[in-house]
């Protein structure tokens, strides 16, 4: 990826969408007391949960398409009218958080997972648009209704949220005389109080290490924050969302439902991530992936001429694909072509349109989508309804994403601790949880790698981080493997890119973008609308031209 500073600072948030249409008088005539205006905070517990796992990954796809990862919006042809329901639905569904917050003040524990939740989807907006309104959002039922609440900075907002961590930690430690776990509201750590502490903890360091470059004192309080501990270290404690593999209410993986339930309507994965992860020899590779097809397309066939991937991209057809495999495997035989055709992606910034190959391209595997295991040992066949389970899951927070940031700190930021055996546990950590899932979700096809084959792996990743000449080599080389690790967590890498400028070994959109690389999201045209504040963010902020506050590398194609 070639890079070059650019300027300013792109913020884009949005709207309240929260307008009562019950406070139309204070008589009490009006007034039902058998529906209460404020739902039992164990009631809206679930739907704050699930609020904020919707906030994180609303933009998974999206932001993995930014990063090189996958074929979505990755040619960066956004507007003002890209991203009005993702602003919106933010705004409505984190309002329950927000009822709990405002209803939970004899409930420290209700009002302490509030808090926490509140802090990590408030800072995953904040990475998206930059400024946005928060200290007058959600009151448009407020006793003094604020209908056009303001924008407050990103960095102030960001300020906020960190204190939020600490005061989440403090309503978290104190006795309550109401119990989370017994009233059974909480889906994601059923109620253990000491797990959302420790969720808590890492929110801040989150906070911290995204804004680091952006703060005077950034990379001392992110040491400081490290170094008392509290946080998640163990793949137990990780933030997750589980899917299931109900299907009435619809339960299973988003990524599942568009593949697998009808025409493969998911995005083409990356060639360049496949290929790599083919040449590494990647333990997760047969997990990510479900080949559906053997069958080479034929250039002098019209019908197959139309369906292959733009620019001689088509990677069981490239001739530079082949001079690697003999490099890395010896002769390829026809049973490897065969193979190969399988993996049926598109480079990256690939914006030709969309031919009916919903059977041939690579469909989302075993890992995260809770579908089909991909390995040689099973046929590719084109995906049908019914086949595939679906249960598959969200990373949201995690300790592995915790590690990458210890790695960070300490290659970047001055921080304590030895990157390189962290760096090691990282992947380790990584593939165990892809192979664990995978396991669980195709146990009828699913094959485990040799632990061998692990280790060579690893042992490959070190030699690359031993051989790095400098520190921000060394991180390079680290934030490449955050690339591969983010398979279903585009958010975090889309913050590494902005806020270091690596993995810089992505390659170039093979047709040159709409626009420049995305240092925000565009603010929504509907919020201009409907909120005075926000009109002059749709015209004073330039998505792919200002960057958040911690955002000081402006990443910038070169062409």
């Amino acid at each position: 990826m070639k890079l070059k500073n650019i300027s300013k600072l792109l913020l884009t948030t949005s709207v309240v969408s929260l307008i009562s249409s019950c406070d139309m008088t204070d008589l009490d005539i009006n007034k039902d007391l058998n529906r209460p205006s404020v739902a039992a905070v164990k009631l809206l517990l679930p739907t704050a949960e699930s609020a904020a796992v919707n906030a994180i990954t609303s933009l998974s796809e999206n932001s993995m398409g930014f990063a090189g990862l996958l074929s979505s919006a990755d040619n960066y042809d956004l507007n003002n009218q890209s991203y009005n329901g993702t602003w919106n639905n933010f705004y409505r569904d984190m309002n329950n958080v927000e009822a709990i917050i405002n209803a939970s003040a004899n409930s420290p524990h209700y009002l302490g997972i509030a808090q926490t939740l509140k802090a990590l989807a408030m800072g995953n907006f904040v990475d998206m648009f930059g400024d946005a309104p928060y200290s007058e959002a959600w009151k448009g039922n407020a006793e003094t209704a604020i209908i056009t609440p303001k924008f407050d900075k990103d960095s102030e907002i960001y300020e906020s949220l960190i204190k939020l961590c600490d005061q989440a930690v403090a309503n978290l430690s104190k006795t309550s005389p109401v119990s989370v776990a017994t009233e059974g509201g909480d889906f994601l750590y059923k109620g253990s109080i000491p797990r959302w502490i420790k969720l808590a903890k890492t929110v801040k360091i989150k906070l911290l290490l995204t804004s680091r470059k952006g703060r005077a004192a950034g990379d001392t309080e992110l040491k400081a924050a490290l170094a008392a501990g509290g946080y998640i270290t163990d793949p137990a404690d990780d933030f997750i969302f589980r899917f299931s593999t109900a299907s009435a209410p619809e339960g299973r993986h988003p990524w599942f439902r568009s593949a697998y339930l009808a025409d493969n309507g998911f995005s083409y994965p990356s060639h360049q991530l496949m290929s790599e992860m083919i040449f590494n020899k990647d333990p997760r590779l047969d997990f990510y992936f479900y080949r559906q097809t053997e069958r080479i397309l034929d250039p002098s066939n019209p019908t197959d001429r139309g369906t292959i991937p733009y620019g001689g991209s088509y990677l069981v057809l490239k001739p530079a694909f082949w001079e690697r495999w003999n490099q890395v495997f010896g002769k390829p035989t026809k049973a490897d072509s065969n193979y190969v055709a399988g993996f049926f992606g598109r480079d990256r910034g690939d914006n030709t349109g969309v031919p009916q190959d919903g059977a041939l391209r690579t469909a989302p595997g075993a890992y995260p989508a809770g579908g089909l295991y991909g390995g040689r040992s099973v046929a590719a066949r084109a995906l049908t309804g019914g086949r595939g389970a679906g249960n598959g899951i969200w990373p949201l927070l995690t300790s592995n994403n915790v590690k990458f940031y210890q790695i960070e700190s300490i290659l970047d930021g001055g921080g304590d601790g030895n990157a390189r055996s962290i760096f090691e546990a990282a992947i380790r950590e990584h593939i165990k949880r892809v192979v664990d899932l995978g396991l669980s979700v195709d146990a009828a096809n699913a094959k485990a790698p040799a632990s061998t084959d692990i280790d060579a792996y690893v042992e490959s990743q070190l030699k690359l981080f031993d051989a790095a000449p400098s520190n921000s080599a060394k991180l390079n080389v680290v934030m490449k493997q955050m690339w591969y690790s983010s398979w279903g967590q585009g958010i975090e890498i889309w913050n590494a890119l902005r806020r270091t400028g690596y993995p810089s070994t992505i390659n170039n959109p093979i047709i040159r973008p709409a626009r420049q690389f995305a240092l925000r999201l565009p603010y929504p045209s509907q919020e201009g609308s409907l909120n005075t504040n926000a009109s002059s963010k749709l015209t004073d902020v330039i998505f792919d031209r200002d960057p958040v506050f911690w955002d000081k590398v402006k990443l910038k194609w070169e062409f």
